[in-house]
């Protein structure tokens, strides 16, 4: 861990700490919560890298409380691909902003896949993680401008590696999956004092994630995912969605998050193995429902196995 600054003097730790529950952020921080596991589940575990497709590459945007003064802004780069011998290798880039704290994730994933017995797999995955969260202080105005912590500086900027670690079960078209993105806390600038320490930390955490594919005869089918996420300090949170298919190539649904968060979602599976997807979450209760909610779009790219050659009259018939 690397930190830009003096470790003795916390007279500056309230400023701080005031700045970063105006932009939204909790104590104890966890990877923002985004919908494109509903269309990449490999953004959310290394297990699942290289399992769905030869190749994927996903880009996420995702802005929230649109109707609010620097709102959250969430981008993401997600990629994985299978590998010889039972093997995936993938990867993501996270750029998260809320107010005047940045950070930044860089995730490297590898998997195996191990054959139990006809249509059970079990997977393991693991992935080396670099984190490193920024504090913008260059709009900050101070109460004690010979604060020995806070003058002078434009930033408050750490750094930090991280493990972690995904089992995955599948059985035809169910996945079941247990992840620990965070196998460890890190110590941080703010470790030394009980009330602050786990402000600009991701602290250990994991998920659960329950997909399962239902495929009835004809040309209608129907997706249905549930997500657990657990962080330490941190309320726990769940997600349930629905998503009728048809076809293959288009699809919409429901979502519904803790704390009365409601969502739509649909996408597109273009020819070649472009898709498209976009969803829209809503809360009654998020600044008094004056955010205008949140829009996250994910476009993206899944080679198709050579055993499936979509065309073009596939999806026009």
């Amino acid at each position: 861990m690397k930190f830009n600054g003096t470790r003795k003097v916390k007279k500056g730790i309230p400023v701080v700490i005031l700045l970063i529950f105006l932009s939204g952020v909790t104590h104890s921080q966890q990877f923002p919560i985004m919908d494109q596991y509903l269309v990449t589940p490999s953004s959310i575990s290394p297990a699942f890298a290289g399992k769905n497709s030869p190749l994927e590459v996903f880009l996420t945007s995702r802005i929230e409380w649109t109707n609010i003064v620097n709102h959250p802004f969430i981008g993401s780069l997600n990629l994985s691909a299978a590998l010889p011998k039972n093997m995936g290798l993938g990867g993501n880039i996270l750029y998260n902003v809320a107010g005047p704290l940045e950070n930044l994730t860089i995730n490297l994933n590898y998997a195996y896949h191990l054959k139990l017995a006809t249509n059970h797999q079990l997977s393991f995955g693991i992935n080396g993680a670099y984190y490193q969260n920024v504090l913008d202080l260059s709009n900050a105005v101070l109460a004690d401008p010979n604060d020995p912590v806070l003058a002078g500086r434009a930033t408050i900027s750490e750094s930090y590696f991280n493990v972690g670690f995904g089992l995955l079960y599948s059985w035809k078209t169910l996945d079941a999956c247990v992840t620990f993105p965070l196998l460890f806390n890190n110590k941080t600038f703010y470790n030394s004092d009980k009330v602050y320490s786990h402000i600009l930390t991701l602290d250990r955490n994991f998920l659960v994630y329950l997909g399962y594919l239902l495929q009835p005869k004809g040309d209608w089918g129907a997706h249905f995912s549930f997500l657990y996420r657990q962080t330490q300090y941190t309320p726990w949170s769940f997600d349930i969605a629905v998503r009728a298919i048809y076809k293959e190539m288009v699809w919409f649904g429901l979502l519904y998050r803790k704390n009365n968060i409601i969502g739509i979602t649909g996408g597109l599976s273009i020819a070649k193995g472009l898709n498209f997807n976009y969803t829209y979450e809503y809360s009654p209760s998020a600044m008094m429902g004056k955010s205008s909610g949140t829009h996250e779009i994910t476009l993206g790219y899944k080679m198709v196995p050579k055993s499936v050659k979509p065309s073009m009259k596939d999806y026009i018939k």
